[in-house]
């Protein structure tokens, strides 16, 4: 057994994958939206009991370490040892040293997350000792629960609170360099200072919980620096791709299929306390396409809770053009003026109702864009009408085009054959950066291992996928008639199957799927997944009898081929065994 051996035996692809995407049982199989690319239909497969997955939409496949490499972009073994770490498995001593050591680069990342792990620690610990703070975040409704749940903190101000850092960091075998590079402190004219300092903290996470980078606020009422201050940006921290609180809500938003989106951390936290465990929010940023694509792999309608004033509604009508590039339903609760969600709640106000009410972001769009539309000119009338129609293309469902055209056309009082005519000749519009993308994809496709599979017949793929799973069925003279037959690539996989077959006595998948090269792995993973209802021995002797059935001319002039040449060799015994071949 090796180190990858020893991982996949220990740890359940099912568990891996469902960290990353949310997946649904069908038949022994599980499915859902793929991890790695746009999708709006689920394509997306994982077999537990094989513990492979394959991705039809972008031919992705392997088994769990395949994922991981995917997933976090590192090599196989970094892979292995992110398993290894992520489920606390005991490496057994002679399979360490199987493999040479992670690249650097792995390893400072991993060093990254401890180190600002350690300092959400050290900063969740020094709030708990000021009483001042505390007072500041129980007043606003912030519970001392939640704020040991979500490992609050406080940096203090001054020099004194430096050094403690320091030396708590020294402990851990990080040194002031490492807080410099984390841009965690700075270097001043004389002395180090840090731009958190006298903020509260809020640790941001990514979906796995590592430590990423953090939000800090301000508090006092003297102090007249800007209200937050985010970690720099940097290759583990892109604020772009992030969610608060989506480490905690993941297996809420799971269950339901469904979050709630806000603006701010403390907007999240009030949202949390009063039961909504299935809320996220934004990092004081814009919502983007990457949001949304991470949230799509979990829930399938999000409840967005912008802030009552024209900057929330603003990034309302942002999200439209956004939303349909992704299998998401956005509904938008409105909020009464000058309201935020932690205000609305700290009043004991119900948002049940709120939430019954909640209109399709696309309906609030048009009405929104409709509202000054017949005080315009015709130019603003033409422009707005052309941006609404822009959006409505972007949409990938004809019915979805159908319904919203006919909505826009009853708000902006316009015949619907104006704006069918005017979208369809939006459609026929030759967009040169469209088409080059897809030339593109369309390369990629043709250059995929598992397109080989395309021009193999279904009942071969069958028939193989039968194979796979009950091998010490085959008879001898049905191997020698399978190798000859069967199409390429399957011919290969069956010539490394039965010798796998011929070294050991038993003959399980994992050691099989073990064997092949990364193509191979694609290829089985494929066949397993797309013939996966036919994979039970009743079904062998009539997939191999169809099989025969439909080679059996090729096979009778092949051996006529044979018998002739073995006459013309003066080969008794090659005719006696093409004879007897042809009876069987």
């Amino acid at each position: 057994m090796n180190l990858f051996n020893f991982i996949k035996n220990n740890v359940s692809i099912l568990e891996v994958v469902n960290e990353y995407a949310t997946l649904k049982k069908a038949g022994l199989y599980f499915k859902g939206i793929c991890p790695f690319h746009h999708e709006k239909t689920p394509s997306f497969t994982v077999s537990p009991h094989r513990n492979i997955f394959y991705c039809f939409g972008c031919h992705s496949g392997g088994d769990v370490i395949a994922f991981i490499e995917k997933a976090e972009k590192c090599s196989a073994f970094e892979a292995a040892q992110f398993l290894a770490e992520r489920f606390q498995l005991e490496i057994p001593e002679h399979l360490k040293n199987y493999h040479e050591q992670p690249e650097v680069k792995q390893d400072e990342k991993k060093r990254y997350h401890e180190l600002l792990k350690l300092i959400s620690n050290w900063t969740h610990e020094k709030l708990i000792k000021s009483p001042a703070v505390l007072r500041y975040l129980t007043d606003r409704g912030i519970h001392l629960e939640t704020i040991k749940k979500c490992t609050i903190g406080y940096f203090p101000g001054g020099l004194a609170s430096i050094k403690s850092l320091i030396e708590r960091i020294n402990k851990e075998h990080f040194l002031v360099d490492d807080l410099l590079k984390a841009h965690i402190i700075a270097q001043g004219k004389s002395v180090l200072y840090s731009p958190f300092e006298d903020r509260i903290l809020f640790p941001i996470k990514d979906h796995l919980g590592r430590h990423c980078g953090f939000g800090g606020r301000v508090f006092k009422k003297d102090d007249d620096r800007s209200k937050y201050y985010n970690s720099r940006e940097n290759e583990y921290f892109v604020k772009g791709t992030l969610l608060f609180g989506l480490d905690l809500a993941k297996p809420s938003i799971q269950e339901k299929s469904a979050a709630f989106l806000v603006e701010g951390y403390t907007d999240c936290l009030a949202m949390i306390q009063h039961g909504y465990q299935n809320t996220i929010a934004t990092l004081g940023t814009a919502c983007t396409f990457e949001h949304l694509k991470t949230l799509s792999r979990y829930a399938q309608e999000i409840f967005v809770l912008y802030d009552a004033d024209k900057a929330g509604k603003d990034a309302v009508l942002r999200l439209t053009e956004l939303c349909w590039q992704t299998d998401l339903e956005l509904k938008i609760i409105e909020l009464p003026s000058n309201e935020d969600p932690a205000s609305f709640l700290a009043q004991g106000k119900d948002l049940k109702p709120l939430i019954a009410n909640a209109q399709d972001i696309f309906t609030i769009f048009i009405e929104s864009t409709a509202q000054n539309f017949m005080h315009q000119g015709l130019q603003e009338k033409v422009a707005t009408i052309r941006s609404l129609l822009g959006v409505i293309n972007s949409i990938g469902d004809n019915l979805k085009q159908e319904i919203l055209l006919g909505k826009a056309a009853k708000s902006f009082d316009m015949p619907l054959s104006s704006l069918k005519r005017e979208l369809a000749a939006l459609k026929n519009r030759k967009n040169p950066e469209n088409k080059a993308h897809q030339k593109v994809i369309d390369q990629e496709q043709r250059s995929t291992p598992t397109l080989l599979l395309k021009e193999i017949p279904l009942l071969e793929k069958k028939l193989f996928s039968v194979i796979i799973n009950n091998v010490q069925m085959l008879l001898s003279e049905d191997q020698e008639y399978l190798q000859e037959y069967l199409s390429q690539p399957l011919q290969r996989l069956l010539k490394k199957l039965l010798k796998i077959k011929g070294d050991t006595p038993q003959v399980d998948f994992a050691h099989f799927f073990e064997a092949l090269q990364d193509e191979e792995k694609l290829l089985v993973s494929h066949l397993i997944l797309e013939c996966q209802e036919y994979e039970g021995s009743e079904n062998f002797e009539y997939l191999l009898s169809e099989f025969q059935k439909k080679t059996w001319k090729s096979f009778v002039a092949d051996t006529k081929i044979k018998l002739d040449h073995a006459q013309q060799q003066n080969n008794q015994k090659a005719v006696q065994d093409l004879v007897q071949n042809f009876q069987i």
